[in-house]
């Protein structure tokens, strides 16, 4: 059964990397969370200056509350922002203690963006501290690109555009003002990718199993 047998040949190398691929992105995630935790867990960062040192330090940050004060600069720049309706998150650069951050202000409705006041920042306020996670792989080629001339964006920061070398944005609080009193906030990651991997792998074992079966229903794998 040549045709059967190169079938098996293409399939089985495809199933056992599609697991071996699972398995992977299961270890990407287990440091993502790993990171998450750390991160909520530690206490609110006091300042910008505070966020630059432990960036320096390469201590996890991802969903790390953080104090925010200082002085809006620059454009505004908007971020869509899927929430059931069409909306979007301006953005601008902020300065204090001479750091400077992307802040990601609460979002706004499509039909306000013309008439929404410039978002500035009056006073003490509180977010999170987020890593910039630009899209990668297919979503990369497939997804909607984005649009400066109509200042509308699908990607933070893409390619340095809004802050040079930034890794990290602040996303403020709608309503809280000091840091101290935001819930930790602790994000809900699927990680079944050991379930997905076992899936792979049960295929290929199948795939095996039917096919000694099958030779062996035609008498190739008897013992003589």
């Amino acid at each position: 059964m040549p045709g059967l047998s190169l079938a098996v040949l293409i399939c089985l190398p495809i199933l056992i990397g599609l697991g071996i691929w699972q398995y992977q992105r299961w270890q990407w995630k287990q440091d993502i969370l790993t990171e998450v935790d750390a991160a909520v867990s530690a206490p609110p960062l006091s300042d910008l200056s505070a966020l630059a040192e432990a960036q320096a330090d390469a201590l996890p940050l991802d969903f790390r509350r953080i104090q925010l004060s200082g002085q809006a600069e620059g454009p505004v720049w908007y971020l869509y922002q899927p929430a059931g309706s069409i909306q979007w998150q301006p953005f601008r650069t902020v300065t204090a203690n001479g750091q400077t951050a992307l802040v990601g202000f609460p979002s706004i409705e499509d039909r306000l963006k013309q008439t929404a006041p410039v978002p500035e920042i009056t006073g003490p306020r509180a977010g999170y501290v987020r890593r910039i996670r630009p899209r990668t792989g297919l979503s990369r080629w497939i997804g909607t690109d984005s649009n400066p001339a109509e200042n509308r964006w699908f990607d933070i920061n893409p390619g340095g555009a809004w802050l040079a070398d930034a890794v990290y944005y602040i996303a403020l609080d709608p309503v809280e003002t000091d840091a101290a009193d935001l819930p930790v906030r602790r994000p809900d990651i699927a990680n079944n990718h050991v379930s997905y991997m076992l899936t792979w792998w049960s295929f290929a074992i199948i795939l095996l199993i039917i096919y000694a079966i099958l030779h062996s229903r035609a008498g190739r794998l008897s013992v003589r």
